[in-house]
């Protein structure tokens, strides 16, 4: 049995092993293996059963990339790893996104305020068709996720896994907007067979809405390649050299956050460019009342 000292750092190693998971993609088994123990083992010692070995302990500190005494004095060099170190940032942000169903309900709150706004802007075809580009991909990532966390989830075990389903869905998602927008005009054209002169006119929010779409993608390619580097032992990669790489976890750790200012942005930039066409009434009007 372990003393009270003992049992509180196999507690803090509990902890610990849960933050290589969330951070690494760290199964249970790659931590076994990794100490050279098997799973009966590690949950013996997590459970108090018997009194963690010296070398294993080294492995583990080292597989933390921390010294042997930042575990045993539980130093501010362990706090990194914890995972719920991303909690209390002070921000409305960070209890809306501190979930995946806390994203689901912002990118939810995001795609109804598309539809309240596509059908408040009913009498411009332009602005509506606009809306149209970010309503439909904030749809599909809404299903997207439902989907991961019901079907892909609970069937793969791995985190590394799991990043690169959600990361290329996202990405994919994020080139599809960016493709509607490039592709407006004949989209727009399709849906209402050409009989609205003003899909043809000019908006001003088409400019930042684009720089917009490629921060999105930026965002969502870097945080896949950030995952790819994080993982590169998965990938055949010498632990030696892969391990310089595990604490690249930036876009992991920050990703809802990185990506919910564009998303905000692009719904408040698609109001204001309907309100700055809404005011300029004659030049839509004449387009509208063009011969057709």
């Amino acid at each position: 049995m372990q003393t009270p000292e003992e049992y509180e750092v196999s507690q803090r190693i509990g902890l610990l092993i849960k933050g290589l998971k969330h951070k690494r993609g760290m199964s249970r088994e790659d931590i076994c293996r990794h100490l050279g123990i098997g799973m009966r083992t590690l949950d013996n010692y997590l459970n108090g059963v018997s009194s963690f070995k010296l070398g294993t302990l080294m492995k583990f500190a080292d597989l933390c990339r921390v010294k042997l005494a930042d575990i045993l004095d539980d130093t501010e060099a362990l706090s990194r790893l914890y995972p719920d170190n991303m909690k209390n940032k002070g921000s409305i942000l960070t209890l809306i996104l501190g979930s995946a169903f806390g994203v689901i309900i912002f990118e939810s709150t995001l795609f109804i305020l598309l539809l309240v706004l596509f059908f408040y802007a009913y009498k411009d075809k332009n602005s509506q068709l606009l809306t149209l580009c970010f309503a439909v991909p904030y749809f599909l990532a809404i299903v997207a996720i439902y989907m991961l966390r019901i079907a892909i989830f609970p069937v793969v075990e791995s985190y590394f896994i799991e990043n690169i389903f959600a990361f290329s869905i996202q990405f994919s998602l994020s080139l599809l907007l960016l493709f509607l927008l490039k592709h407006r005009i004949e989209i727009a054209i399709i849906l209402t067979r050409g009989k609205s002169a003003s899909v043809f006119e000019k908006n001003y929010a088409e400019g930042p809405l684009y720089f917009l779409a490629i921060i999105l993608a930026f965002v969502d390619f870097l945080a896949l390649m950030e995952n790819f580097l994080r993982n590169l032992d998965r990938m055949g990669i010498n632990e030696e050299t892969a391990k310089v790489f595990w604490e690249v976890t930036f876009f992991y750790d920050y990703f809802a956050y990185l990506k919910s200012v564009p998303m905000l942005l692009c719904v408040a930039v698609l109001y204001i460019g309907f309100i700055a066409r809404r005011n300029a009434p004659l030049q839509v009007g004449y387009l509208e009342s063009a011969p057709k």
